[in-house]
Parts: structure tokens; sequence; C-alpha cells
């Protein structure tokens, strides 16, 4: 039975913003699925269940942001900073309605944190 060697990648190589906004945010939304788990269960079918669907909604417009023409882009990249502004303020509530811990919700804005900076430097080009 022959055996194939897998493909050689090129580490110098860097990935593009896009791509590394990718990595980012598919981080992201492990790590928000992840503790949305945990929520009590009043507030997991309100409050969690709000946080992902902002979550999955930006991924949503920023994949739509790859596929569109460039004189879309600038407006379906707002839709996406929008979606991370509303993100952010649920996850603020999730920490006063003590369904995340101080130290979850530092992690949870500094990913957030990266991503809005990445997504910035997109919108800027």
């Amino acid at each position: 039975m022959a055996t194939t060697a897998p493909a050689k990648t090129n580490t110098n190589q860097r990935p593009d913003r896009e791509s590394a906004l990718f990595v980012r945010y598919n981080d992201l939304l492990l790590w928000l699925t992840e503790r949305t788990k945990s929520f009590p269960r009043e507030l997991r079918f309100v409050l969690a269940e709000r946080i992902l669907d902002s979550a999955y909604g930006c991924y949503s417009h920023l994949v739509r942001a790859k596929k569109v023409n460039e004189a879309a882009r600038p407006a379906v990249l707002l839709e996406a900073d929008i979606r991370l502004d509303i993100l952010r303020a649920q996850l603020r509530m999730a920490v006063e309605m003590r369904c995340l811990s101080l130290s979850q919700y530092e992690h949870g804005a500094g990913l957030v944190n990266e991503v809005g900076k990445m997504l910035g430097a997109w919108r800027a080009r």
C-alpha cells in the first residue's frame, strides 16, 4: 500500500489579514459556544441564544464581505462591525447577570477586541 507524504507548506508565508481574522474569529466562536453551554437554564434560551446569533451573524457578514465586489464590501463590513458591537454589549450583560465570571469576560472581550482591530484594518483599506 503506497503512502503519500503531506504537502509541504511554506512557513515563511504570512497569511493575509482576512485569513488571520477568520482564524481568530473561529477561536472566538469556539469559546462563545463552550461558555454559553453553562449559562443558567432560564438565560440559555434568551441571552445565550442572542450572543450566539450576534456572533454567527457577524461571521456571516465577514464571509459575505470576502465574496462580494469591492463596491459592496464597505456596507457588508459595516454590518459585521455593528454585530460585533452588539456582541460586546451582550457579553457585558452576561457578566452583570453572572453568566460569565470577570476572568471569562476579560478573555472573551480580549478576543472580541482583537477581531475588532482586524475588522477595522480591513474596513480602512
